[in-house]
């Protein structure tokens, strides 16, 4: 019995993460597990996200809404970054595709967005 103790300890603290630091703009700096490409279009930018992360339980689902997030949040701090406005994006112009390494148990995802500037006033 006594063995079994540690053991569930050790389990429980290998469990345990910290949360990223938010306070920091995305960057590929900022989370070791996404990628960014910025590029600029004649009417906008596009940014692209190739983000994966370690799930003993595959969380398609949850990545999917993960990988939106941080695609639209980093293409508006990019326009912001520019002093530049973007018109709202939409989930339906986010291009999104996910994949699943079953041996290193990680599950990986590309969004691609294209945005485009407002119109200055």
């Amino acid at each position: 019995m006594k063995p079994t103790i540690p053991l569930l300890l050790l389990v429980a603290v290998s469990a345990c993460t910290t949360p990223a630091d938010v306070t920091q703009p995305l960057s590929n700096a900022s989370d070791k597990n996404a990628e960014f490409k910025v590029n600029d279009t004649a009417s906008g930018l596009a940014v692209e996200l190739r983000y994966s992360r370690y799930q003993f339980v595959p969380e398609t689902d949850a990545l999917l809404t993960a990988c939106r997030s941080m695609l639209t949040a980093r293409t508006y701090e990019e326009a912001k970054n520019r002093n530049r406005t973007i018109e709202p994006i939409d989930d339906q112009q986010i291009r999104v595709s996910t994949g699943r390494n079953i041996i290193k148990g990680r599950t990986s995802c590309r969004a691609f967005v294209e945005a485009r500037w407002k119109a200055q006033p």
